[in-house]
């Protein structure tokens, strides 16, 4: 799990492990019977807001969000699987994607508010909208219940961390780009950003970067946690996979964050710490590429 190497989180973990916090996975749910996530899950009635409900509440039929919840904070140090950036956190899973990982900015706002008011300290929003095309459904309106979720999610205490995208765009992707949420883009093993992954020219957004894989290769990727009843083609064990985007790197941020919250910092705080507390890349200070730099766990638990 060289991702976690990378952002130094093991040796994080003897500062904060992120005991007390509940990081929600606004995605396609989360494998409930998983074990490597079933014993911290907080699994609640009314958490499936998917147009495939799911009598089983926000049990994942796509993979997605059980691999990202695996990275945000699987369980550690058990001899089975993985470990996670915030090892002691709870899971939140609310699916919001179906089965083929699709949903509406109303599904994904009426996610947001659940996860709000059922006391996430983070919200992962490993998602979001095509470049370009997201910014018609702006002008148009459609992502307007999604800024007011976001806006009632930091209200409530929320930090919400989201996905850059994966369009090789200069810019972050809606909803990345609202002004009160974290950014989050993606690099390799190497400390690059990754080709796929979308960046901040405009210098606007609160957008830094994480280890989110290389796209490339199995070993390049990103391993984490997945549905045990798919064919897995990176893993000799089903449950598992590697896959890469910056659906990946958003959730070691949200990791991070958790380590934060689990101190008892806020929203404000912790949005403060992230960004101050990264590996500079590229060139000397904030940039379009890196924008902040990338996540580091030790800096950030040790020096806020």
């Amino acid at each position: 799990q060289w991702g976690l190497v990378t952002i130094q989180a093991e040796q994080a973990w003897a500062t904060a492990d992120g005991t007390g916090a509940l990081i929600a996975v606004v995605d396609s749910g989360v494998d409930l019977g998983h074990p490597d996530l079933a014993s911290k899950l907080v699994t609640l009635p009314g958490a499936d807001f998917s147009d495939g409900q799911d009598a089983d509440g926000p049990q994942d039929e796509n993979g997605h969000g059980t691999h990202v919840a695996g990275i945000a904070g699987a369980i550690t140090n058990n001899g089975v699987g993985v470990a996670g950036t915030a090892p002691g956190a709870r899971i939140m899973p609310v699916r919001v994607l179906d089965a083929d990982g699709s949903g509406t900015p109303d599904q994904v706002a009426a996610g947001i508010r659940f996860a709000a008011d059922n006391g996430a300290d983070v919200i992962n929003l490993s998602l979001g909208f095509l470049s370009g095309v997201d910014q018609v459904i702006k002008i148009l309106g459609e992502l307007d219940p999604v800024y007011e979720a976001i806006d009632h999610a930091w209200s409530s205490g929320a930090t919400v961390v989201v996905a850059a995208g994966n369009d090789t765009f200069p810019l972050c992707a809606e909803p990345s780009a609202h002004p009160r949420v974290v950014c989050v883009g993606a690099t390799d093993m190497r400390d690059l950003r990754t080709f796929y992954s979308n960046s901040d020219a405009t210098l606007t957004s609160q957008y830094l970067v994480a280890p989110g894989g290389d796209a490339l290769s199995c070993s390049g990727d990103i391993f984490s946690t997945y549905l045990r009843s798919a064919e897995s083609t990176c893993s000799p064990e089903a449950g598992y996979e590697a896959i890469a985007g910056t659906s990946m790197a958003t959730p070691f941020v949200a990791g991070v964050a958790g380590l934060l919250a689990g101190k008892g910092l806020t929203n404000q705080q912790i949005v403060d710490c992230l960004t101050s507390t990264t590996d500079d890349l590229g060139i000397p200070g904030r940039d379009p590429i890196f924008g902040y730099g990338r996540v580091n766990a030790l800096k950030a638990v040790t020096g806020c």
